[in-house]
């Protein structure tokens, strides 16, 4: 294996044990700053949302994610899958699965499988479907119990369209089961110029070629009444330097048009069941995946935060949020594969919220001296304390994920605090 895989496996390893990474981080909370009931009581109220409830259990039982594909053949289904990848993947078949009209294979590479996935190429191509061939289909379908319907239709061809989506809208009525149908325009590098194959460089009459695809797709489903949740065009033209005839030589990226990809994997992570997201960006997107847990950590926090200073008493709670601020920079370190003792994440937290330690103070202090103003009208002093305390720990959190998981330099985590105050602000309004 190379290195780069099982430093991926070793993150992906790492990443599952954060639950209980999280418990252990609350008990290792010095004393001194908050009791055993308090750190209990901030556990198990920043465990306590449903979202991130969902996010740590995809973590801890991720599988890969199942497709049905829907196209001809010729439509390009295995680059389609290495492209999604971005590795040159083995295409592996399972047993038979009971009809000739579909087969069930497993895309993997150095024994990590990336996708499991039933090909329907028989469905449109044979003249012989007959209802017992689309009986026994569907069955392979409940049985197979996917995350994803995807409906492959080469960008250059119109042929057959109408008998494809036919069948599909038969199959997905008949199964009875609710799961994303998404439209997927492979080859549209081949559009006219075809000779340019570098998105960046597509010319303005081959993005308007594009365009009237997907409109001429979305229009046949429209007809059909068939319901689509994306139409998403793609490009999944990669050139692999090394011989896929020769399995010990490693496949490597030489050139990547890819086009549309990161648009498909963006929507089928919010779109299928999350143990299947979580393995998805997990085995493609690692940092993406990361990025997504964390920026849920920081909302959480953010609202904890508030919660906690709107204490009435003066100086009470910046024991608490300091070890809020902590715990939640310890957790973003943690999904970039860090693991930091609490002294050290102490000192970067100065450092990364106030940059410098006389900002965070000074910011700490205006946070108490806002409760002076409960002296005169109750209430209202909290309410800008709380204010202060989540929006700065929104800010510390979006820095946190800038310089573990972006790596931004710590010289410019000035401007990235600045800019999250003001998004905080902007969000809160």
């Amino acid at each position: 294996m190379s290195t780069t895989f099982d430093e991926m496996q070793k993150r992906m390893n790492h990443l599952g044990n954060l639950n209980n990474f999280i418990e252990d981080l609350f008990e290792k909370i010095p004393g001194n700053l908050i009791s055993k009931k308090q750190q209990k009581k901030l556990m198990d109220v920043v465990m306590n949302d449903d979202e991130l409830k969902l996010l740590l259990e995809g973590l801890k039982n991720p599988r890969p994610p199942r497709f049905v594909l829907v196209g001809r053949t010729g439509v390009g289904k295995s680059s389609f899958i290495n492209a999604m990848s971005g590795h040159y993947l083995a295409e592996v078949s399972d047993v038979e699965i009971g009809t000739k009209e579909a087969r069930r294979f497993t895309y993997e590479s150095d024994g990590q499988v990336y996708f499991e996935v039933i090909d329907t190429r028989g469905i449109g191509e044979s003249e012989t479907f007959k209802v017992k061939a689309e009986e026994d289909l569907l069955e392979v379908i409940r049985d197979f119990n996917p995350d994803a319907l995807l409906f492959l239709q080469k960008a250059t061809e119109r042929a057959h369209i109408d008998k494809d989506i036919e069948i599909t809208k038969r199959i997905i009525k008949k199964a009875n089961v609710e799961l994303p149908l998404v439209g997927i325009i492979t080859h549209i590098d081949e559009l006219h110029p075809s000779r340019e194959k570098k998105p960046a460089n597509y010319p303005t009459e081959k993005k308007e070629l594009i365009r009237e695809k997907k409109a001429q797709l979305m229009r046949i489903f429209n007809e059909y009444d068939l319901k689509y949740s994306a139409i998403i065009p793609v490009s999944s033209y990669i050139e692999w330097s090394g011989t896929s005839d020769n399995p010990e030589m490693k496949q490597t990226m030489d050139f990547d048009g890819r086009y549309g990809i990161e648009e498909l994997l963006d929507f089928l992570e919010s779109s299928i069941d999350v143990r299947a997201a979580i393995h998805l960006g997990m085995t493609i997107r690692l940092n993406k995946v990361a990025e997504k847990i964390a920026n849920r950590f920081i909302k959480v926090f953010s609202a904890v935060a508030a919660t906690v200073a709107l204490s009435p008493i003066i100086a009470t709670d910046i024991a608490v949020l300091l070890a809020l601020q902590t715990i939640l920079l310890m957790i973003v370190a943690y999904l970039s594969g860090r693991d930091l003792e609490f002294k050290t994440a102490r000192e970067l937290l100065i450092s990364i919220g106030g940059i410098g330690a006389t900002g965070f103070t000074l910011r700490m202090i205006a946070q108490q001296g806002s409760k002076f103003v409960n002296l005169v009208l109750p209430g209202a002093g909290s309410a800008i304390s709380a204010s202060i305390a989540s929006g700065g720990t929104y800010a510390i959190g979006k820095a946190a994920v800038a310089y573990y998981l972006k790596d931004v330099p710590e010289s410019k985590l000035k401007n990235i605090v600045k800019e999250a105050r003001e998004e905080f602000d902007g969000l809160s309004e």
